[in-house]
C-alpha cells in the first residue's frame, strides 16, 4: 500500500522540478499594437531538451506575463503584475512620482530594487536583491534596443530587439550564475522593456 502512494509523489516532485530548468529567452507584446501586456518565454535547459528530442514541442515556450494592473487607467504606468513559472508578484514604482526607483515582490517573499544609477538618466540602473547586484546599462544612450549587465562574478546578460527600431519583441541571451534568481532576471527585462518603449 505504501509503495503505491509514493509512487505517485515521486512523479510530481520530479514534474514540478522541470519549470526551474529553463532560461528566460525573449519577450513579446501580447497585442501588436500596445505595450501594455507582454508574453515572456523560455528554453527548456539542454538536458530537458534531449529527453523532448521526441516530442514536437518547440524548444521555445510561454512561460509567463507581466501586465500593467491597471488596463482601464492608461495614463497609470507604475504598477504592474507578474506570473514567471509558479510565481507571480508586482513590480511598482516605490513612489509613483519617482519614476527613478521601482520594486519587485514576489508573493512568495523576494524583493528586488531597482534604482536609476544617475539622476535623470533612465540608461544605467542598479538591481539588487541585497545580496546581489547587478548594473543594467542601454548600450546606447540615444538608442535603448539593446540592454546589457557584464558583471566579473555572475556572468551576462543581454535584451535586444529582433528588429532594430522595433519594441514589440526581445531576444533574451541569459549566461547570469544559477546564483541569479528568476525575479533578479525579470527586473532586468521590466528596466529594459518599460524604457524602450511608448506609454501606449
Amino acid at each position: 500500500m505504501m509503495k503505491k502512494f509514493w509512487l505517485p509523489v515521486l512523479i510530481a516532485s520530479c514534474c514540478y522540478i522541470r519549470p526551474e530548468a529553463q532560461t528566460l529567452s525573449g519577450v513579446s507584446t501580447r497585442w501588436s499594437d500596445s505595450f501594455v501586456e507582454w508574453e515572456l518565454f523560455a528554453t527548456l535547459a539542454d538536458s530537458l531538451r534531449a529527453e523532448d528530442e521526441d516530442s514536437e514541442s518547440p524548444d521555445e515556450e510561454l512561460y509567463g506575463e507581466m501586465k500593467l494592473r491597471w488596463l482601464d487607467l492608461r495614463d497609470d504606468w507604475s504598477e504592474w503584475d507578474y506570473n514567471l513559472g509558479d510565481e507571480r508578484g508586482t513590480i511598482k514604482m516605490k513612489w509613483k512620482d519617482d519614476p527613478s526607483q521601482w520594486e519587485l515582490r514576489g508573493f512568495d517573499g523576494a524583493v528586488i530594487t531597482m534604482r536609476a544609477a544617475w539622476s535623470n538618466d533612465f540608461t544605467e540602473w542598479r538591481v539588487t536583491d541585497n545580496s546581489i547586484s547587478l548594473t543594467l546599462r542601454s548600450r546606447w544612450t540615444n538608442q535603448l534596443d539593446e540592454w546589457q549587465v557584464e558583471d566579473p562574478n555572475r556572468g551576462t546578460f543581454y535584451i535586444y530587439t529582433v528588429y532594430r527600431g522595433d519594441p514589440r519583441d526581445w531576444s533574451v541571451e541569459d549566461n547570469l550564475d544559477a546564483s541569479v534568481s528568476q525575479p533578479m532576471k525579470l527586473a532586468l527585462i521590466f528596466l529594459a522593456v518599460f524604457h524602450s518603449t511608448p506609454r501606449m
